[in-house]
């Protein structure tokens, strides 16, 4: 394993502050064409990959934060009539709920998908080659064994 230098920490610090730079204008963007915060639109696409419907805590996991900032999301989302929460009819769990998006939301995230998109690739994808890209995908998968790609 290699030793860590100050060269890595730099890549470490480097490789947050892209990340957070790109997140911020993404969420500008959003914010600027559809009123809407990354976060919501990041759960829209996360119930839309899982195939429009799943349970908080898989989704939480899914997209990698703490089930309390998603119930937060959750909450908002159901006000606006873009996402519902439905009792799961688990014989073994009465308390299970599923969330589902909405033909409101979904059709929301499929034009806000677009904005979403392109500004990825004007602020991340179109600056990076394909090998880059390969190796991001390499890193994620080293990180992250069940790791799967995104839309």
């Amino acid at each position: 394993m290699p030793r860590l230098d100050a060269a890595r920490v730099a890549a470490w610090r480097d490789l947050q502050s892209i990340v957070a730079e790109v997140t911020r204008h993404v969420d500008d963007d959003l914010r600027l064409e559809w009123a809407v915060p990354l976060g919501w639109f990041d759960v829209l696409a996360g119930l839309r990959h899982s195939g429009g419907r799943a349970r908080p805590q898989d989704l939480a996991s899914a997209m990698r934060i703490p089930p309390s900032s998603l119930s937060r999301r959750l909450d908002r989302l159901e006000e606006e009539g873009w996402i519902a929460r439905h009792r799961n009819i688990d014989p073994d769990d009465h308390r299970a709920v599923e969330v589902e998006l909405t033909p409101r939301g979904r059709a929301l995230w499929r034009e806000m998908s677009i904005t979403y998109r392109r500004s990825i690739q004007a602020r991340f994808a179109s600056r990076l080659t394909d090998e880059q890209i390969a190796a991001i995908t390499e890193l994620n998968g080293l990180l992250d064994p069940g790791a799967q790609g995104d839309e």
